[in-house]
């Protein structure tokens, strides 16, 4: 065993058995890696020769594979050797577009051993975000399922600048050799032993990731080869994942959440992955799965919750034993609702596509309501002001994390722009544009992006603490609040809600809304419009475009028009008794 691989497990073992979260804290350490390859140091270690499961996989046809980690091993040590006999080099980029699948995995492996760095793509993608990620990624190698290749092929003249293209699963015919795809099934034809022809330096590049662009253009993340997979023992902790657990994570192999919890996390700790293939979520059908599969640690986001809760709990076995949830603040109603079904508490965490986990309930830890709980171990974060002064508790900061004289393994070494990288890298800190306030015992309650919060009748708004208040009106089913202009021209909140699916979007629903608003949310923050809309748009990660939101409503006002399913609290001055004191 190498020294390098020893630190890691050293590090690991210490997190999978640490008693308390202020142990864990306390004593943890980023080690110093020089030459790192997980998955060849790491994961063919602890593969060869075991025979437990490493991966399920189900789709909603009753399809089922079971991979063991021995078998895991071989068919990436194929798939790697593969690569690099289409000409694969240390350091190229290969963008993926898959579903979820056994191969997805072989093919994250492999890549990891040929040396290549792995640009994920969501399968929503259009065609010209697939020709810019391959143009501004510098991406040499593509690999898509059947599916998305069309996308790739409407792409355009940049993919004539591709050493090769892969494609997973069924083919047409190629009439053009020289610009055939190449079936992935040719890749079981190699050997099943694999020897790199390099050494990974813990700086070379291992995933990119295009940001989910809630308020700005999508920006290419970059994380190393040491950073990424060992940054991710934050994320193992966090989610209380062990040996042989069944772990399954709801989310699509296009962002980061995936190989946060769908990847390295769970086979950090030697668990079993758990993924499920569908067209379209039907929440029945995946709370069937885990049932079905006995999982024992569970992670969902807001989004699914709030599907989980419109279906009858009660018909349900689950052996659930740790219920996680990331990339969307928890709304308390939907957590009460969740938990009392469940029996187990819902643990959210925070961290970003720059990093692995920041921020957690952690196991065993006192819970406080509306707090997204304290940093993770490896991590210093504090809530800082413009000046990059640190706010006094109770006070609104930037969540910003320590960068010097210890550099966390699980951040991101910047983004394609040096002079972004000038704007987040400061003073010795990682400034991540979300803000946070925290209480008098360390706990940190997220406000939002910084770029969303803004002030009202001169009261500071945060969109995510109305958006919480509007949740628990029972019509709602999801809510955006954005800032817009009333007709005195003063800036106040907007709010745009999705409907429950008993619900329409007629002038009494939204009576019943603005009664709620009145009774329930104070008036300095109550949103005077409402829009219903049948959907937001979302991220690939689901999370909503509050951006796109706040564009669609300033041209609504720029043409002097109102949506076809807006109402305003002004309308219903008589029913809401306006204008009186309350």
């Amino acid at each position: 065993m190498s020294g390098e691989l020893h630190k890691f497990l050293e590090l690991r073992n210490f997190l999978l058995n640490v008693k308390s979260y202020r142990e864990a804290y306390e004593k943890f350490h980023w080690p110093h890696l020089t030459q790192f390859n997980w998955a060849i140091d790491y994961f063919d270690t602890i593969a060869r020769g075991n025979k437990k499961l490493a991966l399920i996989c189900a789709d909603e046809n009753g399809m089922e594979r079971k991979v063991t980690y021995e078998d895991m091993r071989k068919r990436s040590n194929q798939v790697a050797n593969f690569l690099r006999d289409l000409g694969l080099s240390k350091g190229d980029r290969v963008i993926v577009m898959m579903d979820t699948s056994v191969e997805l995995y072989e093919l994250i492996l492999g890549i990891m051993k040929a040396g290549g760095a792995i640009i994920p793509a969501a399968t929503s993608l259009p065609p010209k975000d697939v020709a810019d990620r391959i143009e501004r990624g510098n991406v040499k190698f593509a690999v898509a399922h059947s599916a998305y290749v069309d996308k790739f092929e409407k792409a355009g003249e940049i993919l004539n600048t591709l050493k090769a293209k892969i494609v997973v699963g069924d083919t047409t015919p190629c009439r053009d050799e020289e610009n055939c795809w190449i079936n992935f099934n040719e890749s079981t034809k190699y050997p099943l032993d694999y020897a790199p022809p390099f050494i990974t330096y813990s700086t070379d590049e291992l995933f990119l990731f295009f940001t989910s662009g809630t308020t700005s253009k999508p920006k290419l993340v970059i994380h190393t080869h040491t950073s990424y997979p060992v940054g991710h023992l934050t994320t193992m902790y966090w989610i209380g994942v062990k040996p042989g657990d069944i772990h399954y994570n709801i989310s699509a192999p296009g962002w980061a959440k995936f190989a946060w919890s769908s990847f390295f996390a769970p086979w950090n700790a030697e668990a079993t992955i758990l993924t499920y293939r569908y067209k379209q979520f039907i929440a029945k059908d995946v709370l069937k799965i885990i049932e079905k599969y006995g999982v024992n640690t569970l992670c969902a986001p807001l989004s699914v919750l709030k599907l989980f809760t419109l279906e009858d709990l009660s018909q349900y076995n689950f052996k659930i034993r740790e219920f996680l949830s990331a990339g969307e603040p928890l709304n308390p109603e939907v957590v009460k609702k969740i938990e009392d079904a469940f029996g187990v508490p819902v643990r959210e965490g925070y961290g970003q596509t720059e990093t692995t986990a920041l921020v957690g309930n952690f196991k065993g830890e006192p819970r406080k309501e509306g707090s997204m709980g304290k940093p993770a171990p490896g991590y210093r974060i504090a809530l800082l002001n413009d000046q990059l002064e640190e706010v006094k508790p109770g006070e609104d900061g930037q969540i910003s994390i320590e960068i010097y004289p210890t550099r966390p393994l699980g951040l991101t070494v910047g983004y394609d722009d040096p002079q972004r990288n000038k704007e987040i890298f400061k003073g010795g800190w990682y400034l991540t544009g979300d803000s946070a306030y925290r209480d008098e015992d360390g706990y940190l309650y997220f406000i939002g992006r910084t770029d969303d919060v803004f002030k009202s009748l001169d009261y500071r708004i945060s969109p995510f603490e109305v958006e919480s208040e509007l949740m628990e009106a029972e019509p709602v089913m999801e809510a955006a609040v954005v800032p817009t202009v009333d007709d005195r021209g003063r800036i106040v909140p907007k709010a745009f809600i999705v409907l429950k699916p008993d619900y329409r979007p007629t002038r009494e629903t939204a009576l019943d809304i603005f009664r709620f608003i009145r009774d329930n949310i104070a008036p300095y923050k109550r949103p005077r419009s409402i829009e219903f809309m049948q959907e937001f748009p979302k991220t690939v990660s689901m999370k909503i475009m509050r951006r796109e939101l706040r564009a669609y409503d300033r041209k609504l006002k720029e043409e002097n028009k109102r949506g076809e399913y807006e109402f305003f609290e002004k309308e219903f001055a008589e029913e809401l008794n306006l204008g009186r004191r309350r």
